[in-house]
């Protein structure tokens, strides 16, 4: 009897342990909504968002695998709450923020912290000690593209593991497998992944072969493209053509978006012919983009869909492609919509610097979240809007 009361009691309290735990993560979201998005300052809210991406990048909160909240700490127990794939497109997205801040504000601690950290990371660190490139997907590339960009220590190792992985990658049609179970379908994703270091890794090692993938990457997605349109598919199958998923998905237009900006940036500072070909296709995304912001400026997770609920991942990464637009062709309403997002993306801001609304992980092609929460790649990415707007104050 003591015994069957000792098991009973040790069950109910797990149980009280699972609710509370569930109880904690929904009461802490409403208590962080609460007076959310009253930032009037720009710099001030800059600052905020620097601050929590800094404390994240000792402890990053992971974006779950799941849409439900419910059982949370029974999905950690069994592993399965958080997906380690994700881990480095969301410590990317940190870092890359972070270091264009530090940059901004030339602070010149706050760039060796980080690259201590990015050093130090374990995705980094794991990467270099056990040189196996089929261990590791496309989801990691980007985290390597943030340690070449900020010129860590031991770069020239990373950039030798980073060309390993591409080539691992590497199919039989010359082009990268976000999958290599998927050899024959193409993602959207591998192109705001994967195509930034291909041409860092040229830049720092001189192999033409790199920029070549890079742009050949960008130019086989062609065909996923709507018709008559700049938009791409969230993926497509490659045999046949076939679009695979949403063509106006937030996040996959961002994707995008972040893989022609960086490709014309590393482009045009090594003057080389192929920027004019990015540079097109971002005058020609942003040009379809513009009747498409919402009232407040940013873009809901379907873009061409009004009603759609705002997100803030696409809206960052959208921004950054309007100013891209704007540097581009010197058209000033670009420039006016690229500070419209970030005002929208200061309104979804809560008190303590979270982004918030931002949605969850996809969990394949047409399976996406219906979860609006914080997410650390869009809080970089939000802060490295904010800060490269500094530079155009004034001219819109």
């Amino acid at each position: 009897m003591i015994a069957y009361v000792s098991i009973l009691s040790v069950l109910l309290l797990l149980v009280l342990a699972v609710v509370c735990v569930d109880a904690w993560r929904f009461l802490g979201t409403l208590a962080g909504r609460f007076h959310i998005g009253r930032w009037q300052d720009r710099r001030a809210w800059q600052e905020a968002l620097a601050r929590t991406a800094a404390a994240w990048t000792r402890r990053m909160p992971a974006v779950p695998k799941r849409d439900q909240g419910r059982r949370i700490l029974w999905e950690m127990a069994r592993g399965t709450y958080a997906d380690a794939a994700i881990q480095g497109w969301q410590a990317a997205g940190l870092f890359l923020g972070l270091h264009a801040y530090a940059a901004d504000r030339k602070d010149e601690a706050l760039k060796e912290r980080l690259c201590r950290s990015l050093e130090e990371h374990e995705l980094v660190k794991n990467c270099l000690a056990v040189p196996e490139p089929e261990r590791w997907e496309a989801d990691r590339l980007l985290l390597d593209y943030a340690v070449l960009e900020a010129g860590c220590r031991g770069a020239d190792r990373v950039a030798e593991a980073s060309a390993a992985l591409l080539e691992s990658l590497r199919t039989e049609a010359g082009t990268l497998a976000y999958r290599r179970r998927q050899p024959g379908v193409r993602y959207v994703d591998t192109i705001g992944l994967a195509c930034p270091l291909a041409a860092s890794c040229a830049a720092r090692t001189g192999k033409e072969e790199y920029w070549n993938l890079a742009v050949k990457q960008v130019e086989e997605y062609d065909m996923a493209l709507l018709p008559g349109s700049s938009f791409p598919a969230h993926g497509f199958e490659m045999e046949r053509g076939y679009p695979l998923g949403l063509y106006d998905w937030s996040r996959g237009l961002g994707w995008y978006a972040l893989g022609l900006c960086e490709l014309y940036r590393l482009m045009a500072r090594h003057g080389r012919p192929e920027a004019d070909g990015m540079a097109r296709r971002i005058l020609e995304l942003a040009e379809e983009l513009l009747p498409l912001q919402k009232k407040n400026g940013g873009f809901g997770w379907m873009v061409a869909r009004p009603e759609s609920v705002f997100e803030s991942s696409g809206t960052a990464l959208l921004g950054l492609l309007l100013l891209a637009a704007f540097r581009i062709s010197g058209e000033k309403r670009f420039l006016k919509a690229a500070f419209r997002a970030e005002k929208a993306l200061m309104g979804v801001t809560r008190r303590d610097g979270v982004l918030d609304m931002c949605q969850g992980d996809t969990k394949g092609i047409g399976m996406y979240s219906d979860v609006w929460n914080l997410m650390p790649f869009a809080q970089g990415m939000a802060l490295r809007l904010g800060v490269e707007l500094n530079g155009e104050e004034g001219k819109a």
